[in-house]
């Protein structure tokens, strides 16, 4: 569905995307995860079509190419991005502003109700956005993009702000649009939250993606556990050799090959150390966040 091939952004001496490639479908949630300044605005100014790259291609459903003149339009209707909170107007009410992007994007509002109401805003979706809270403009913000429906829509830190059953309800809605077809590219802190719902994270770092999570893929599960350098110094020597020590603190060892004997020998061997929580499952967005930006 979409397509970018050796995407190059260059200011002045400073190469923010160098030769990144990537292929995303329909019916798809990508997390992507990086520190501030490494490329992820960029990125997404790129697949907007609100930024040309110096070098490379995008092509959306196989056809629609961003650099052919007077093909703007065509892709703006495919795409929607996360409006800002600034953007909001303060004497509009929450309502208003979904129904302008319902109209902008699809065509009709007559969908608006049923999403406000999903994501139980009727006690004050008709009021001024002058009178909202934070996490309240923040599930506007979410309620206007659904109201866009597009095939593509772009995310960034779209939890801003939101308790804990909020956070539920939009991710409970993002696995609903998911299953509608849509593509998702979701930009968050939250790595914990990105386990929940997304089908990939990708890592970008040095302007480039440095590792694909393929978050439906739980075949790899490991013994976790936190050591201090020293511990972790005491016990090297007897690990395995694909084994990761994460972020100087989370040791991690891959059972994927071990009998049950020996699983059962590394749970007693690991739980020899007071005091240490002792896990076993597959990598998580925040483990692999550490292992490859801790030093950030």
């Amino acid at each position: 569905m979409l397509k970018l091939e050796n995407i190059t952004v260059k200011y002045k001496d400073k190469v923010v995307l160098e030769n990144l490639s990537l292929e995303a479908k329909s019916g798809e949630i990508i997390g992507l995860v990086a520190p501030n300044g490494t490329g992820k605005t960029t990125l997404f100014n790129v697949i907007s079509n609100f930024l040309k790259p110096n070098k490379g291609n995008v092509t959306f459903n196989g056809d629609l190419q961003y650099k052919t003149e007077g093909k703007e339009i065509a892709i703006h209707k495919q795409l929607a991005t996360f409006p800002d909170q600034g953007d909001l107007f303060e004497e509009l009410s929450g309502v208003d502003h979904m129904k302008l992007y319902a109209n902008m994007w699809k065509g009709t509002t007559k969908h608006v109700k049923e999403i406000y109401e999903q994501l139980q805003m009727e006690r004050y979706v008709k009021k001024k956005v002058k009178t909202y809270s934070l996490g309240m403009r923040q599930r506007l913000c979410f309620a206007m993009i659904a109201a866009a429906d597009t095939p593509i829509m772009l995310m960034d830190e779209v939890m801003n702000g939101l308790d804990v059953a909020n956070v539920s309800l939009i991710s409970k809605k993002l696995m609903h649009m998911k299953q509608e077809g849509k593509l998702i590219f979701v930009a968050s802190h939250l790595l914990s939250n990105l386990d929940l719902y997304a089908d990939r994270v990708l890592y970008l770092k040095g302007g480039d993606i440095i590792h694909q999570q393929v978050l439906t893929d739980t075949t790899d599960e490991y013994l976790k556990v936190d050591l201090t350098p020293d511990q972790y110094e005491n016990l090297a020597y007897t690990l395995p050799e694909d084994h990761l020590f994460i972020a100087n603190h989370l040791c991690c060892i891959p059972i994927k090959n071990m009998t049950e004997e020996e699983q059962k020998e590394w749970v007693i061997k690991l739980s020899a150390y007071k005091g240490k929580e002792l896990t076993i499952g597959p990598l998580g967005t925040a483990e692999y966040y550490e292992k490859y930006y801790h030093e950030f």
